[in-house]
């Protein structure tokens, strides 16, 4: 009997301290959610144009500078369109061409702020042996779905489609897979921003056109949420980082 009622005690004591972690756990999320929904918001991607955004972020710039900066990694310009698109982020990493398609298609509303590096290089893949436009007859190239990519692919492929000749353009969002697909001869050609085209080039991948010098990037921010003082002075703040980086 003094053994069941032990028992007994132990186990209330185990659900106290279970119900003790939920609430504490339940308090914590709320304070993360809060912290989050007053941060500076920016969606980047894993490419070497956003490189000074995580430098100015590890070297604790913005800290230094009183703005709350809360990173938001994405692998595709899509998500980083989605997230535009449903106030998930104030700001993200874009190119110039899918800031027009967000404004004009998708209806948001965008500030656009300083441009960045951008670009991409056309790559073939080893086992496709392509050195020529002429020999993407019946190949599958790899690209966005929109966006700057989208229209090289089409720019590329255009005389041969008016010869009656077939090439095919598939969408391909997630830049890391796209590159593994490169790489493992699931394409026969794709689009890719470094560091992603050395990569693809350190395994064997050739070089088709280089549009490095074109840089389409761009910062795009909601301008409904610039219209609030507060996110606003962050934006600035934000950008103040940004050059203090550059000059580190």
């Amino acid at each position: 009997m003094a053994l069941s009622a032990l028992t007994c005690s132990v186990f209330l004591v185990s659900c106290d301290d279970e119900e003790a972690k939920a609430r504490l756990s339940r308090a914590e999320r709320e304070k993360l959610r809060i912290e989050d929904s007053l941060a500076f918001k920016v969606g980047i991607l894993p490419t070497s144009d956003c490189d000074i955004i995580r430098r100015a972020d590890s070297l604790g710039i913005f800290d230094s500078l009183g703005v709350d900066v809360h990173i938001r990694h994405y692998n595709a310009l899509s998500e980083c369109r989605i997230a535009l698109m449903k106030n998930i982020v104030e700001c993200a990493v874009v190119d110039s061409a899918l800031a027009d398609v967000l404004r004009d298609k998708d209806s948001v509303a965008l500030t656009l702020g300083p441009a960045t590096t951008l670009s991409w290089k056309m790559l073939t893949s080893t086992k496709s042996r392509i050195v020529r436009t002429e020999q993407l007859v019946d190949k599958i190239i790899a690209a966005d779905s929109h966006g700057y990519t989208r229209k090289y692919a089409e720019q590329v492929t255009d005389s041969l489609m008016k010869k009656q000749k077939n090439v095919y353009i598939i969408q391909c969002e997630d830049v890391n897979v796209r590159t593994k697909m490169l790489t493992t001869g699931n394409v026969d050609a794709a689009f890719l921003p470094e560091p992603f085209a050395t990569t693809a080039i350190k395994s064997g991948a050739k070089v088709l056109r280089d549009y490095s010098s074109q840089t389409k990037g761009v910062f795009a921010f909601r301008k409904k949420a610039l219209d609030d003082k507060r996110i606003k002075k962050q934006q600035e703040l934000f950008l103040k980082g940004l050059e203090i980086a550059k000059n580190n």
